[in-house]
């Protein structure tokens, strides 16, 4: 992997959900922070969040760290740390939806409250930070989505993730949505598409997983969360410029999109 431009993301600020794990965006968070963004960490746990932030913050001495509570599936609270972010910093120049949940279990069990909760994590969160977010973008003269998707709805959930499947696949709508509004104020819009990732805690609970036919892709092996952190830092950059309303998938060639 090439060496990071430090100076890449500086002058901008980039909100990060469920970025206090120890997977996806914990990754991405580090990796905006060492191209000298303002990362904003968002997370569902205060100690993690705080613990997390602090620790980017010394590991990137050229990077502005704040670390706020949120859980995406609160309206309120999303209010709370959009109108924090914009207050200390003025602006929010990338936002990165990554928090999602997925429970896995046939439809023949599926509790419909558990379905309830899925949506408003993996759904309805990320509508409404775009729709709080992209009119500040408007205003500030452009800005960043970046998706955070799963090929999991061109599969059909592998007939055991049919919740987590139908939101990403309407995630990736979202996405197409919002690039065709905010191309004309300058907000290009994407979506990382992936399988499954080393260094994420579903792997990890799930490791039966990995011996299904072809999951390691035609590479052999699964991408790491870095490998995701450093998509979403292509797509959020000036290099790709002219990329808006797309799916990247980045997943070993496990999956090829038509």
């Amino acid at each position: 992997m090439s060496a990071v431009d430090k100076e890449e993301f500086a002058g901008r600020v980039a909100l990060v959900t469920a970025g206090a794990g120890r997977g996806i965006g914990q990754a991405v968070c580090r990796r905006l922070a060492a191209g000298g963004a303002t990362v904003v960490v968002t997370d569902r746990h205060p100690g993690r969040t705080e613990d997390v932030a602090a620790a980017i913050a010394e590991d990137h001495p050229q990077a502005r760290v704040l670390g706020l509570t949120l859980d995406v599936g609160e309206r309120a609270a999303i209010d709370r740390v959009v109108d924090t972010t914009v207050e200390r910093f003025g602006s929010i120049d990338i936002l990165v939806n990554n928090a999602a949940v997925n429970v896995v279990a046939p439809i023949f069990d599926y509790d419909p409250d558990t379905w309830d909760w899925v949506v408003k994590v993996n759904l309805t969160g990320p509508w409404y930070l775009c729709r709080r977010i992209m009119p500040l973008m408007r205003d500030h003269g452009g800005g960043n989505v970046v998706n955070i998707g799963s090929y999991a709805p061109d599969v059909g959930g592998q007939g055991i993730e049919a919740p987590y499947a139908a939101t990403k696949g309407a995630l990736n709508v979202l996405t197409r949505s919002c690039a065709h509004e905010g191309g004309p104020h300058g907000i290009r819009v994407n979506c990382v598409s992936m399988g499954m990732v080393q260094g994420t805690k579903f792997v990890d609970d799930h490791p039966e997983l990995r011996e299904q036919p072809g999951v390691l892709g035609v590479l052999g092996d699964l991408p790491h969360a870095r490998d995701i952190a450093e998509a979403v830092a292509y797509l959020a950059s000036e290099r790709a410029r002219f990329v808006t309303g797309e799916i990247l998938n980045v997943a070993a060639g496990s999956y090829m999109r038509n």
